[in-house]
């Protein structure tokens, strides 16, 4: 069957790929829901400007950024947050509903272009998104079952505003007062200038009607009479603010929306599918703000902050096979880049279980060795230890940090096979590929011999430029012969390409789950033998810049 492609949407974001193909066959049906959508497993993210939708169960928005740390806002903050996660949770109903191609305003096209952390939650996503939810949740039975064919943002505004604690808050119905205005967006942006009592944030969310929308939310707010809050409404949605300040965040969106900074632009387009969920965060503003939002109540290494650069933005997002957060780094110190390689994680004993792969850190810890060393001799200080450096450079026969490179090498690889975790005895196993191979197996005798434990506890040996370490011989012989885990579907899926990874991580859920599935019953334990694997996967793009990738993979 030919593949049909996505259209160019009216909202196309940088770095959108209009011609992406979205799979179709006819092989597999996709029970309750009422649109049309193509079967089968292949991947379909597209790419596309809307930050995503939540059209999946359980992914809520975070607590409101809007609600300081104590004081009477809490209650406010409470409310606002219960109306933006009504926005946050949606299912397979809503997304019945809604057609094949989110549109209309983002938040970011309503929010203030100077704030440095945004959050966003779409229930209308792109056709891609909401093609490949429909495929990953319609395999998780468990998760179809409890969400039924009813709009699970009904019955959360109910769950919300009868545990709110507020009689008057109680007044209010979600047919009658919230459904009629309500839309399918929320986002969340905070600014510089804000404190603890009076956080600068700005909440959009979006409206089907307006007036109907401000006159409700104004009447929401009024049942907390401790605190005040403002309600503006600008171009399809309603801008929720502290009391006093939402005149002044209407004036500075006319100035420039969050979707007109060019950074924010840059980066999520470099970002693509931007899912059910996307996050934005300025670290050269944002890290010097947010001690401020605190109340300075956090000790915090203010040069570090001063110094700090860079930003990130990240998504969650479906694919047929799994769920992920994804995010790019950019803009960040542009120190060289270290060159990732995980072929060690993939050449590991197919019976692995779970594993972790760093690569590169040997160069990278020429860079961080100073701020390292530092903080090491602050804590010694504080502990009335002296020189901690000196110490252990003369109890271990090392030189720091010239040993610890040869030690950490230029990949490193934690490993455990498939077994029985409840027993009595651990099996595990690391590998090392280093400069000094035979000096680092030096270093790791002498730590064994200091710890008390014998060789029948602990195996190391060298082959070539690889120390390999394990609980017991046999173990250390299989790293040694190493295997094939990387050509399984469940690490291509779950974790990817890993020919530049810095860091990765995959965990064999269906060989893990027999240490937790007697513990759970009826629809938790269908649930998680329903997931196949967990993954993850980092690199380094360029210098300040980089990836990564957290997968939950189904069966």
């Amino acid at each position: 069957m030919t593949e049909p492609t996505r259209p160019d949407g009216p909202n196309a974001q940088p770095g959108d790929d209009a011609t992406r193909p979205i799979p179709a066959d006819s092989t597999t049906p996709v029970p309750q829901y009422t649109y049309p959508v193509p079967s089968g497993s292949q991947h379909v993210p597209v790419a596309s400007d809307q930050a995503g939708a939540l059209g999946a169960p359980g992914v809520a928005l975070a607590d409101d950024p809007s609600a300081p740390a104590r004081g009477g806002r809490k209650r406010t903050g409470l409310m606002v947050g219960a109306l933006a996660t009504v926005l946050a949770l949606g299912g397979a109903g809503v997304f019945a509903a809604q057609t094949l191609s989110g549109s209309g305003a983002q938040p970011s096209d309503v929010l203030p272009g100077d704030a440095y952390a945004y959050l966003r939650v779409d229930i209308d996503p792109s056709a891609g998104q909401k093609i490949a939810a429909v495929r990953f949740l319609g395999k998780r039975d468990a998760v179809k079952n409890t969400l039924g064919s009813d709009d699970p943002r009904k019955k959360l505004w109910e769950m919300a505003s009868k545990d709110a604690g507020n009689d008057c808050l109680k007044k209010f119905t979600y047919d009658k007062d919230v459904e009629p205005w309500l839309g399918d967006r929320v986002g969340a942006a905070v600014r510089p200038g804000g404190t603890s009592d009076t956080p600068n944030v700005a909440i959009a969310i979006q409206v089907k009607d307006e007036t109907l929308a401000k006159d409700t939310l104004t009447k929401l707010f009024a049942c907390d009479s401790s605190s005040k809050t403002d309600v503006r409404t600008k171009d399809g949605y309603a801008i929720v603010t502290p009391g006093g300040t939402g005149d002044a965040t209407l004036a500075a969106v006319d100035k420039g929306p969050l979707s007109q900074n060019a950074n924010f632009t840059g980066d999520m387009g470099a970002l693509g599918e931007q899912g059910i969920v996307s996050a934005w965060f300025d670290m050269a503003t944002g890290l010097k703000e947010l001690p401020k939002l605190s109340g300075g109540d956090t000790p915090v290494d203010t040069a570090a902050l001063a110094s700090a650069k860079g930003r990130f933005a990240a998504a969650v997002r479906f694919d047929a096979d799994y769920v992920e957060l994804a995010g790019v780094v950019r803009g960040g110190d542009a120190t060289k880049a270290v060159k990732g390689d995980g072929s060690e994680l993939a050449n590991l004993p197919a019976n692995t279980m779970a594993a972790l792969h760093v690569s590169g850190a040997d160069q990278m810890l020429d860079g961080a060795w100073p701020q390292l060393k530092k903080q090491i001799d602050s804590l010694a200080g504080a502990g009335g230890q002296g020189d901690a450096i000196s110490t252990i450079e003369q109890q271990l026969d090392v030189k720091l940090p010239d040993d610890l490179k040869v030690l950490l090498g230029r990949s490193f690889t934690i490993a455990l096979p498939d077994q029985d975790l409840t027993g009595d005895s651990l099996t595990v196993g690391a590998k090392v590929v280093s400069s000094n191979a035979k000096r680092a197996d030096e270093i790791i005798g002498r730590l064994v011999q200091m710890s008390g434990a014998g060789s029948d506890v602990l195996t190391h040996k060298v082959e070539g430029d690889k120390v390999y370490v394990a609980t017991t011989p046999d173990y250390a012989d299989d790293l040694k012969s190493g295997g094939k885990l990387g050509d399984s579907d469940a690490f291509k899926l779950a974790v990817g390409d890993v020919t530049s990874s810095n860091s990765a991580l995959f965990v064999d859920l269906d060989k893990l789950e027999k240490v937790y599935l007697g513990q759970v019953k009826g629809n938790d334990k269908t649930f998680l033998e329903s997931l196949r694997a967990v993954g993850a996967n980092a690199s380094t793009t360029g210098n300040g810049e980089g990836t990564f990738t957290l997968r939950l993979l189904g069966n």
